[in-house]
C-alpha cells in the first residue's frame, strides 16, 4: 500500500484476502506470502463501485462478473523433499460473479462469489492428491450499507454539510492505518464517519471460519480461523498537506478447546502520518513538489502461549518511506521504504508457532499482526522478526502515446535487502535454519501493469530471491524465482 486512504467507505475496498489462503500457493512453506502479494495487486482493480446514484425511490440493480486467468511458476527448493521440490507450476481459472443494488440513494447492497479451478503441472500439488483442485463456490463479499447522512438529508430536509456516516453489515474488507496490524476480509459491523476535519472508522468483526488461521499452533498444523476483532481509527485532516491518524485493534482467540490449549490474544496501538515531506510549489526554491512520505509505528500488547503458561506479548513494528512522483516524460515515480518488526531472542520456532515457541517465563517480543506489508514477491516472509529496506522505481514509457491503451502501460522494479533483528531467532521461512547471522539475503522484483482497455487488465510479476548462506544451510540457500502472468476481465 504505497498510498494510503484512511477515510474510506468501509465496503468500498474488497477482495478475498487472508494471511494464509487457498490451495494454490498457500500450502507451500513460502506460498502464503506470495498469494497475498498477488491478491493485494488485484484488489484495487475489483473494488465494488457503490457510488452510482439511483433515482429517488427507485431500485437500481446491476450485475456482472470478474474472470481471472493466472499462470504461476516458481522455484521451491529446500532440504526436506516432503515439503519442497525444485519448481512448481499451476494455472488458475477463476470467476467472481457479482451484483449490486441501490435504492433511493440510501440503501446499498453488494454480493460477490468466488469459484476457481486449479490445474497443477504433474507432481506439483503439495499433498500429491492429484493435478487438479477446486475452490468454492464461496461467498467472497456480501454486505448491506446504509448511508446515514443521505437518509437524514432526504427524510428531514435538513442540510447535512459538516458530517457524513455510513454503516455497513456483512462480509467486507477492512483495514486500519497501512494495513500492518489489521487488514482482512471479515464478517463485520462497521461505521465509517467524517466530521469537519476529523474522520474515523469503528468496527467489530469475526474471522471467516473457512480460512486457515495465521498460526500453525495446534500440533504444528493449520486450523480454521476463529477469532474476534474490534477496531477503531481516528484521523485529523486539518493540517495543510498532512494527515495524522491513530488506531487501536483488539483480537482474541474464540476457538474451542478441542483444537488445543494454545491461544494468542493481542492488542495493537498505532500512530502514523502521511503527506508532503517538503512543502513547495514549482516556483518555490525551498520546496520539492510531489515528494510524499508515509510513516507508522505500532505497539503490540497481549498474551500468548497455553492455558498452563501464558506469557506477555511486548512487541513493536515501524514502517516509513517516501514516494517521489517526477513530473517528466514517462511519469516516473520512485520509492524508498524502511520497515522493522521486532523479534525475540528466546523464540527458536517460527514466529507463527505458539506451541514450542516463546521460552516460558519470558515476554514474547515477536511482532505478529493480522494485516499485510509487501515483503517481496518471491521471498515474501511474514512481517515478524524482519527488517528490510526497499528501493522501487516505475514509469509509463508510452504515457504520451496517442493510443489510450498504451498510455496505461506501466513497468517497474523493486530491490529488497533483508535482515532479522534477532539473529538467533527464527523467521517465518523454515529454510532460514542457521542462527547467528542477521543478514538474510536480497531480492529483485520486476512488474508490468497494463490496462489494455476499460475492462481488461494484465499483471505480470517476476521476483528472484538470493538467500545468504550464513542464514540458510546448503540446499536451502539456492536462489528462488517467482513468475506470474495474471489476466483479468471485468464484465
Amino acid at each position: 500500500m504505497d498510498s494510503l486512504c484512511l477515510t474510506r467507505r468501509a465496503a468500498g475496498v474488497a477482495v478475498l484476502v487472508t494471511l494464509v489462503q487457498g490451495v494454490c500457493l498457500a500450502q507451500g512453506p513460502a506460498g502464503a506470502g506470495s498469494q497475498r502479494f498477488l491478491q493485494e495487486q488485484l484488489r484495487p482493480l475489483i473494488e465494488p463501485d457503490l457510488t452510482t446514484p439511483a433515482p429517488a425511490d427507485r431500485l437500481l440493480i446491476d450485475y456482472g462478473t470478474i474472470l481471472r486467468s493466472t499462470t504461476a511458476w516458481y522455484e521451491d527448493p529446500g532440504n526436506d523433499p516432503t515439503r519442497f521440490q525444485n519448481s512448481r507450476a499451476l494455472h488458475i481459472a477463476e470467476s467472481r460473479p457479482w451484483a449490486r443494488m441501490t435504492y433511493g440513494g440510501v440503501h446499498r447492497g453488494y454480493v460477490r462469489g468466488q469459484f476457481s479451478y486449479l490445474s497443477y503441472y504433474k507432481g506439483d500439488h503439495y499433498d500429491f492428491s492429484g493435478n487438479h483442485d477446486w475452490q468454492g463456490p464461496y461467498l467472497d463479499l456480501g454486505f448491506y450499507q446504509f448511508d446515514v447522512d443521505e437518509a437524514v438529508r432526504r427524510w428531514t430536509g435538513e442540510s447535512v454539510e459538516s458530517w457524513s456516516a455510513e454503516a455497513t453489515v456483512g462480509r467486507q474488507f477492512l483495514y486500519v492505518g497501512r494495513g500492518i496490524a489489521f487488514g482482512l476480509n471479515t464478517d463485520a459491523v462497521s461505521l465509517d464517519w467524517a466530521w469537519r476535519d476529523w474522520a474515523g472508522l469503528v468496527y467489530g468483526s469475526q474471522s471467516v471460519q473457512r480460512w486457515n488461521d495465521l498460526f500453525d499452533n495446534r500440533s504444528g498444523a493449520y486450523q480454521l480461523s476463529d477469532r474476534g476483532f474490534f477496531g477503531a481509527q481516528i484521523e485529523y485532516q486539518g493540517w495543510d498537506r498532512q494527515d495524522l491518524y491513530g488506531y487501536v485493534v483488539s483480537q482474541w482467540d474464540t476457538s474451542d478447546s478441542t483444537s488445543g490449549p494454545d491461544e494468542y490474544d493481542s492488542e495493537y496501538w498505532g500512530i502514523g502520518s502521511t503527506g508532503e515531506l517538503l512543502f513547495g510549489d514549482p516556483v518555490d526554491p525551498w520546496g520539492i513538489p510531489n515528494l510524499r512520505y508515509f510513516s507508522e509505528v505500532v505497539m503490540e500488547r497481549g498474551q500468548s502461549g497455553t492455558i498452563f503458561s501464558r506469557e506477555e506479548v511486548r512487541s513493536w513494528a515501524v514502517d516509513a518511506g517516501v514516494n517521489y512522483y517526477w513530473n517528466a516524460a514517462c511519469r516516473p515515480r520512485f520509492t524508498f521504504e524502511y520497515a522493522r518488526a521486532s523479534g525475540d531472542t528466546t523464540r527458536i520456532a517460527q514466529p507463527q508457532r505458539i506451541s514450542d515457541g516463546n521460552l516460558p517465563g519470558t515476554s514474547d517480543t515477536t511482532f505478529l499482526g493480522f494485516g499485510y506489508l509487501n515483503t517481496g514477491a518471491s521471498f515474501a516472509p511474514l512481517f515478524a522478526n524482519l527488517e528490510f529496506i526497499r528501493f522501487g522505481a516505475a514509469a509509463r514509457p508510452f504515457a504520451d502515446s496517442c493510443s489510450v491503451c498504451w498510455q496505461n502501460l506501466e513497468v517497474g522494479t523493486s530491490a529488497f535487502v533483508y535482515w532479522r533483528p534477532q539473529e538467533d531467532a527464527a523467521i517465518s521461512d523454515v529454510r532460514a535454519d542457521i542462527s547467528g547471522d542477521r543478514f538474510l539475503g536480497h531480492e529483485w522484483d520486476l512488474f508490468v501493469n497494463w490496462q489494455m482497455s476499460s475492462d481488461l487488465f494484465l499483471l505480470v510479476n517476476y521476483g528472484v530471491f538470493f538467500p545468504n548462506d550464513g542464514s540458510f544451510s546448503p540446499g536451502n540457500d539456492r536462489s528462488r524465482q517467482f513468475l506470474t502472468v495474471n489476466l483479468n476481465w471485468l464484465l
